[in-house]
C-alpha cells in the first residue's frame, strides 16, 4: 500500500479526505408541526448564532403529513458545552417544537 501511495503522489493525485465526527460536532434532531419548520429553524440558527455556537449542517425531513423533523450538526468546542445545552433547552421549552433530542454520533469507515 505504501508503493501505491507513493506512485499516486508522485502522479500528483491527491488523497481524498476522509472527514470524520470530530469531537467538537454535536447533532440534535428537531421535531415540529410542519407549518412552524420555516420559523424554527429561523430561530435555531439565529439563536445559536447569536450564542457562539455555529450551525453547520441543518437538513429538513418530513416525518408525517403533520410533522417535520430537522437534524442539526452544531460545531462546538468543549468549552462551549455549557451555552449548547442551554440553547438545546430554550429549543426544547418553545411551544412549536414537540420533541429535542440527541442524535448519536455517526462512525465514517474509510474503504480502502
Amino acid at each position: 500500500m505504501k508503493i501505491f501511495n507513493r506512485f499516486l503522489r508522485r502522479a500528483g493525485v491527491q488523497q481524498p479526505v476522509v472527514r470524520s465526527a470530530s469531537a467538537s460536532e454535536s447533532r440534535l434532531s428537531v421535531l415540529c408541526m410542519r407549518q412552524d419548520m420555516a420559523s424554527v429553524r429561523k430561530r435555531i440558527y439565529t439563536d445559536f448564532q447569536a450564542a457562539g455556537l455555529r450551525v453547520s449542517n441543518l437538513s429538513v425531513e418530513h416525518a408525517s403529513h403533520e410533522n417535520a423533523k430537522a437534524c442539526v450538526t452544531i460545531s462546538c468546542p468543549p468549552e462551549m458545552r455549557p451555552e449548547l445545552m442551554t440553547q438545546a433547552r430554550r429549543l426544547r421549552d418553545n411551544p412549536a417544537i414537540l420533541n429535542v433530542q440527541w442524535e448519536p454520533r455517526q462512525r465514517s469507515n474509510a474503504l480502502n
